[in-house]
């Protein structure tokens, strides 16, 4: 039995297939497994919680050995929450790019115009793309991106190169991209025609081994729900340069669940850990 097997790839690949058993069931059969202190203890616990909330049984979790962290985040997801009231602050544009475009994406700041969104410079702090891009995709209407993936394309400058790629593949526009000779958009170009998210997790790491935002993105591009556990992975492995990448793309592709969890969260590390904690029971409420 897969369960019982020492090796703990072989107990993920059990919990895998078990998950869709009633809870009863669940709670017996990951009894061992529960008591240990491995990834694999870790899904089991998660696939009681998702079946806990599916069965709404969430308060015979108590029972089980289910670690409280996981636990409070099942308890604050049990209730019922006020809308978020996110305060509208000035932002000075001189104070750089990463910052207007974070404000722009959490709703911290006025809707910008066009233009403003435009004018921006693309490049982050690290030299990814992805706030720029993900700020000009929720700004600008569809048919002026269509204008931007054709001016983009054959730009000399290579951000705008990978945001046209980016922007073709976010509005289902088929474009005939010249392949590149620069590695990195090359990459970005054969995950995204490829739906390939197998290469940009072979690709996901910087040499300094911190992850590269733009590679992340278009591995959850590729697919979202095979990728996101791996982006979930990289931050509890602490491996972001900017802690506020992996959320503005957990925004981006879950809305749902991240806009409910309170913004003040994202103020420090340890509030972070917390907001990445709700976000991971979040998507186990949604049966991910």
């Amino acid at each position: 039995m897969l369960l019982a097997s020492p090796a703990v790839i072989n107990k993920m690949e059990g919990i895998e297939l078990a998950k869709h058993l009633s809870f009863d069931k669940l709670a017996i059969l990951f009894q061992e497994v529960l008591q240990e202190n491995n990834a694999a203890s870790t899904a089991a616990q998660e696939s009681l919680v998702a079946s806990a909330f599916s069965e709404h049984r969430i308060e015979e979790l108590s029972s089980v050995e289910i670690e409280q962290e996981l636990l409070d985040c099942v308890t604050w997801w049990s209730k019922k929450h006020d809308k978020q009231h996110i305060p509208i602050l000035s932002i000075d544009a001189s104070i750089g790019s990463p910052f207007n475009h974070i404000s722009w994406l959490v709703g911290l700041s006025e809707k910008p115009t066009t233009s403003a969104v435009l004018e921006t410079p693309l490049r982050d702090r690290d030299g990814s793309v992805l706030l720029g891009v993900l700020a000009i995709e929720q700004y600008v209407p569809h048919e002026q991106l269509h204008k931007l993936i054709q001016r983009w394309s054959s730009d000399y400058d290579i951000d705008r190169q990978k945001a046209a790629v980016f922007f073709a593949h976010m509005i289902h526009v088929e474009f005939p991209f010249q392949e590149s000779t620069d590695p990195e958009l090359a990459t970005i170009q054969a995950v995204l025609s490829e739906s390939n998210y197998t290469l940009a997790w072979r690709a996901l790491h910087n040499p300094d081994g911190t992850i590269n935002p733009d590679i992340a993105l278009a591995g959850m591009l590729a697919n979202a729900e095979k990728f996101l556990p791996i982006l979930i992975g990289s931050v509890k492995k602490n491996k972001w340069a900017h802690p506020e990448h992996p959320i503005m793309i957990a925004l981006r592709f879950e809305p749902k669940i991240a806009n409910e969890i309170p913004i003040e969260l994202l103020q420090n590390s340890e509030t972070r850990n917390k907001w990445w904690s709700l976000f991971t029971c979040g998507l186990l409420l949604e049966r991910r």
